[in-house]
């Protein structure tokens, strides 16, 4: 009953088509019975004018004739009523699937990064498609066959209790016994049903990993490894549907069992009326009474489809409900968020902020103020917090403890399109659409004016869904893709902007899906700009353009650099340096380096890995190699007499 009481808004929706469909059902199933009421008149009145006994009635010929139209008149009246009803409900359960997919997909928008941490994209995916046809056919032939099984039974019984109760009596023997099976079986149809849905978003997830990293499982030579997986889990799922198969599909059989029984005894007991009642019960009655048990047929034999799909759905929507049910645990909380903040200048401050993931502390106390126009750079030890800093500022989550405020705004209070509206992040690992280099650029442009899309209201009605694909400005993604050292790339594209990219870019270089990333970041013009260590798949001078293009685009925003190479960070205003989710040296580039602390380090070694690299592409003779062999040594004694102790990584890069 929860289930259809959460499905309640839906179909209030579309209650006057069902209202009407289910009437028109009602109608179709009443008339459906009057063919064989003309055929016992036909029958009896033949019987009487054959039986040579003048005081029987008899039948005329053109009595006969109007029995006959009376018998296409009744099934084409019950034809039309099935085809306006068919038009209503079915149509209506089609925009229901339509209401409850866009509810569905409006709400998954809302969630946030904690929630698709833990969400696979396979199952989403198949509670959207899978489960959501289930619901659908429940709510359409599901439902209209209820109401005609239900309909079709009571006016039925009551022709045929009006005929002989002691046949009908033999009828509703078998009733009982079809109730309890299928009561029993309903559960477990139930039960199997969500076993095997819950399969079928494995593989789903299966399929869509390998088809993502095709390139790794093939780099990899591990094919035969996955299609085992794959093998196992359709096994699996082919184990679950037949555990379903056999207890959905013994029940036609099992209720035609009962119903051939059934009409044995009738063809007995029927008989024995028609000898035994000196005419009270006459052939044409009995071939009525069997005629409309005949109709019930049916309907009996659906009653176990029906309650497989009924199962079924109900066992989906309990699925579906659960992505309803799914909250963002970081939101717009009313009474707390201003809407009256619509624009946002970048200033940024962090009083006091630590970030605990279970009982491990990614920051701890982190005080830092950044102003807004600031070019800062973040650079780190990998796993000291940087990552987590960045996301913090996007609200992607929220602080354990302390407060981020900017411009003076506490960004809890801060309404969530306007803090990302104004922040434009660029991660390591972006995300290209299988569109347009020209489109991939201006995803994050805002379009014309679109209407909102309402959802928990019908689509009946609803005004036409606007053209939403628009070209976007050329001169802004050109002056974007510029900024991000990609045009001269760009231009030696056979199709230029206008390149279709593979699905999730992989027809670019990292170096060109990064810069791409940029690009995307760049043309929205954004109050705060985050990078996060987004230059670390391009060479040197590529840097070198890219970053003479973020001094161009700094002016006036803030840019939050996360980097490891020196080289990247030196031109930031100001530089912070963290080790263990604290703040531990902050300051210029120049400033850093009196220090001499992790930066400095960092700065000596990678200088010295950069001119070791110089070295090996000059040098070409064995004494020259054994001088450069011996300059590394000296150059690791040198680091180790300073005391600058280079991490275990760096060291073995400078011996090899």
């Amino acid at each position: 009953m929860d289930s259809l009481r959460s499905l309640w808004p839906y179909l209030k929706m579309h209650q006057r088509q069902y209202i009407i469909g289910m009437v028109l059902v009602i109608f179709a199933n009443s008339i459906n019975l009057l063919p064989f009421y003309f055929i016992r008149l036909a029958i009896d009145g033949l019987t009487g004018a054959r039986d040579g006994d003048p005081g029987t009635p008899g039948i005329t010929l053109a009595q006969a004739g109007w029995y006959a139209l009376g018998i296409v008149a009744a099934a084409l009246a019950a034809g039309v009523f099935m085809l306006y009803m068919r038009r209503l409900i079915v149509v209506a359960s089609r925009q229901t699937e339509y209401e409850v997919r866009r509810d569905i997909f409006a709400h998954l928008q809302g969630l946030d990064k904690p929630y698709y941490d833990r969400a696979s994209t396979g199952d989403l995916m198949n509670r959207l498609t899978g489960d959501l046809s289930a619901v659908r056919e429940m709510l359409g032939f599901g439902a209209w066959q209820i109401v005609n099984i239900v309909s079709g039974f009571v006016t039925s019984f009551a022709v045929m209790f009006s005929l002989s109760w002691q046949l009908t009596l033999i009828v509703l023997a078998v009733v009982p016994v079809i109730v309890g099976v299928l009561t029993y079986l309903a559960r477990l149809i139930n039960v199997r049903h969500r076993l095997a849905q819950e399969q079928n978003s494995k593989i789903a997830g299966k399929a869509q990993e390998n088809f993502s990293g095709a390139r790794v499982v093939k780099g990899y030579a591990i094919e035969d490894r996955e299609i085992a997986e794959y093998k196992a889990m359709n096994l699996e799922l082919l184990k679950r549907n037949i555990a379903l198969t056999k207890v959905d599909g013994p029940l036609r059989s099992f209720m035609g069992l009962l119903l051939g029984l059934a009409f044995a005894l009738i063809l007995l007991v029927g008989g024995r009326l028609i000898l035994t009642s000196n005419g009270a019960f006459t052939v044409g009655m009995f071939v009525q009474f069997v005629g409309t048990l005949e109709r019930l047929t049916f309907p009996m034999l659906m009653i176990g489809w029906i309650t497989g799909v009924t199962q079924r759905g109900l066992a989906s929507w309990l699925r579906l409900r659960e992505l309803y049910d799914a909250r963002a645990q970081v939101q717009d909380v009313p009474g707390r968020t201003d809407r009256s903040i619509q624009t946002l200048d970048g200033d940024l401050r962090f009083q006091n902020v630590s970030m605990n993931y279970g009982n491990r502390e990614v920051l701890k106390n982190i005080d830092l103020h950044v102003p807004a126009g600031t070019f800062l750079g973040i650079t780190g030890p990998t796993g000291s917090g940087k990552t987590v800093l960045g996301q913090l500022i996007t609200r992607s989550m929220d602080p354990s403890s302390g407060v981020i405020r900017m411009d003076g705004h506490d960004l809890r209070v801060i309404p969530l399109k306007v803090l990302h509206d104004a922040v434009a992040v660029v991660p390591q690992e972006p995300f290209l659409f299988g569109d347009t280099l020209a489109n991939n650029i201006a995803f994050g442009v805002e379009k014309q004016e679109l209407p909102l899309v309402k959802t928990g209201v019908s689509v009946v009605g609803a005004p036409p869904v606007p053209d939403i694909p628009q070209q976007p400005d050329p001169e802004r993604v050109r002056n974007a893709a510029r900024l991000a050292g990609l045009l001269e790339d760009i231009e030696g594209f056979p199709e230029g902007f206008e390149t279709l990219l593979g699905e999730r870019g992989v027809t670019l270089s990292g170096g060109q899906r990064q810069r791409t990333a940029i690009a995307r970041a760049i043309v929205r013009e954004p109050a705060i700009l985050i990078l996060d260590d987004s230059l670390s798949a391009v060479d040197t001078e590529t840097e070198r353009k890219i970053l003479d293009g973020l001094r161009e685009v700094s002016q006036g925003r803030t840019v939050i650099l996360i980097a490891h190479r020196v080289s990247t960070l030196r031109h930031a205003d100001h530089i912070v340096v963290l080790e263990e989710g604290r703040v531990t040296e902050q300051g210029s580039h120049d400033e850093l380096l009196t220090l001499n602390g992790h930066y400095a380090e960092l700065e000596r070694l990678q200088r010295l890995a950069s001119d070791l690299d110089e070295d090996d592409d000059a040098i070409s003779d064995p004494e020259a190699a054994a001088d450069r062999l011996a300059a590394r040594r000296e150059a690791i004694r040198e680091a180790q007499a300073t005391q600058l102790q280079p991490n275990q990584q760096t060291r073995q890069e400078v011996l090899k």
